[in-house]
């Protein structure tokens, strides 16, 4: 079966495509122009870039496809990429299922996040049916895109798109070559990550959720959700995990938890001294507030219909390591 893989150079969509490679699919991997093709381009795939903002290009892409994964996003967290995330986000997202529909895709599985759905206030877990998008007015912009999208793709699907939506949490694992959570890992053993911030949410192997996107390209209901998080053992707040870190990479933890107002403080501090230097601030006001949220997820539905599976953070960390330290990166 012939499938697209829409950000098949990013840290998902490359696991994506090695899962699918080993299932024997028929793969078009696809990435923005000027992507980084390297960890995908001696896999027995057509690599194919394009920018999905401009319709033409995205069309080209999905056409002859029976199968559409479109795990394309802009995850950051910079002021200054706004316009280009929604576009991205937003504007791509239904740029690719409206070719969907043009050329008769069997299936789009569109890559959401569990952010989509929000977080409990008291903690609770959130799941497919009680979640509920809470993060208006945040100044998270990367939230607010993926449930405009979300939004733009129920519409269609009214009108016949055959999409399933997948929430994955926070990642872990192999190809994370933008250092998702190098970065942090970094930070931890050269002893530059002084403290966590106070919330905490669900983490899940990167290469479990690429598994149960394949699954719900062949088992899932049209237009149905599934949360691809963690469970009771990965749901856990920021310390814990940066502890758990710290113990993989043999160094100390965080000493202390930063409160919101202080972290809010920090994400100010930082995006000043990023218009100053026209770099990328090591976090905002917005992502601040995020990450002084509990979000915690409830992914029983895809353990169940899909087989997804979530390992312990502690063996999610240290496939991360192991490919890390393939790559050259010590620890």
């Amino acid at each position: 079966m012939k499938c697209l893989v829409t950000g098949a150079t990013g840290f998902l969509g490359c696991n994506l495509v090695h899962e699918l490679v080993l299932e024997g699919w028929d793969v078009r991997a696809s990435g923005m122009h000027g992507s980084d093709t390297q960890f995908i381009e001696d896999l027995p795939v057509e690599i194919v870039l394009a920018d999905i903002t401009v319709r033409d290009e995205a069309e080209t892409i999905v056409k002859g496809c029976d199968v559409v994964f479109h795990v394309a996003g802009d995850t950051s967290f910079w002021s200054q990429t706004e316009q280009r995330q929604k576009q991205i986000n937003v504007d791509g997202a239904i740029n690719i299922a409206k070719a969907c529909m043009k050329f008769n895709v069997m299936r789009m599985v569109h890559t959401s996040t569990a952010d989509v759905l929000g977080y409990d206030p008291e903690g609770g877990l959130v799941n497919e049916l009680n979640g509920n998008f809470n993060y208006h007015g945040y100044g998270f912009n990367y939230g607010e895109t993926k449930y405009q999208a979300q939004k733009a793709l129920e519409k269609l699907h009214q009108l016949g798109l055959d999409v399933v939506f997948m929430y994955p949490g926070f990642l872990i694992g192999p190809f994370d070559h933008t250092l998702r959570l190098g970065r942090a890992l970094i930070d931890i053993k050269k002893g530059r990550m002084p403290f966590s911030p106070q919330g905490g949410s669900s983490f899940c192997h990167v290469t479990e959720v690429a598994k149960a996107h394949i699954q719900a390209a062949k088992l899932a209901r049209p237009g149905d959700g599934y949360v691809c998080a963690g469970n009771a053992r990965t749901n856990m707040t920021y310390h814990n995990l940066f502890t758990k870190m710290a113990f993989v990479v043999n160094a100390k933890p965080p000493k202390f938890v930063l409160g919101r107002r202080s972290l809010i403080l920090y994400g100010y501090l930082c995006e000043l001294f990023s218009k100053l230097t026209g770099k990328a601030p090591k976090i905002n006001p917005g992502q601040a507030r995020y990450l002084s949220e509990q979000q915690y997820s409830d992914s029983s539905k895809a353990i169940e219909e899909l087989g997804y599976e979530v390992p312990i953070a502690e063996e999610c960390i240290r496939d991360a390591v192991d490919w890390y330290q393939e790559q050259g990166y010590e620890f």
